[in-house]
């Protein structure tokens, strides 16, 4: 969900700060109840991650203007965006371990010498050990996004911003 906000050139450096940056973490979070209720829907989670990372780099843009607590919730921000950044790396690598699998097992249904087929039992123990880590993952990144919901995380973004 793009967002339409843009910088005024009237405002002031931190005035814009404050008028665009809860504005980005709106689009951002605007996600995140598809994200959290849905685990296999990996495309939200892949637009939220996309959405975070505007609003990370708005809030490193921005991050001169401000104090240690709008450092603190970059930090938070960024942490979770690698959160999201390790879930949508098993999401990439698990299909692609996947097909090498099916490759190697069709491989091995062809192949008339049993000495010529290839081992699979590592490659299936690496798919296994990345879906573990993709829900471990996963789980962490809905943790956190569940307290940023009850710690109301956007006010106090707002309220580090206000601070100066």
């Amino acid at each position: 969900m793009a967002t339409n906000a843009a910088l005024k050139p009237n405002k002031s450096f931190r005035e814009n700060a404050r008028l665009l940056l809860p504005v980005l973490f709106d689009d951002f979070f605007s996600y995140k109840d598809r994200v959290v209720t849905h685990p296999r829907l990996k495309d939200n989670l892949h637009k939220m991650r996309n959405a975070g990372k505007v609003l990370r780099y708005a809030m490193e843009f921005f991050e001169d203007a401000f104090d240690d607590e709008f450092l603190s919730c970059l930090r938070e921000v960024k942490h979770l965006l690698d959160l999201m950044g390790q879930v949508h790396d098993c999401d990439v690598n698990i299909p692609a371990l996947n097909i090498q699998l099916r490759e190697i097992r069709s491989f091995n249904r062809a192949t008339v010498n049993p000495d010529d087929r290839i081992r699979t039992k590592a490659l299936v123990e690496l798919i296994q050990t990345e879906q573990r880590r993709r829900g471990a993952m996963f789980t962490e990144t809905c943790a956190a996004i569940e307290r940023w919901v009850v710690e109301n995380f956007k006010q106090r973004i707002v309220q580090s911003m206000n601070k100066v």
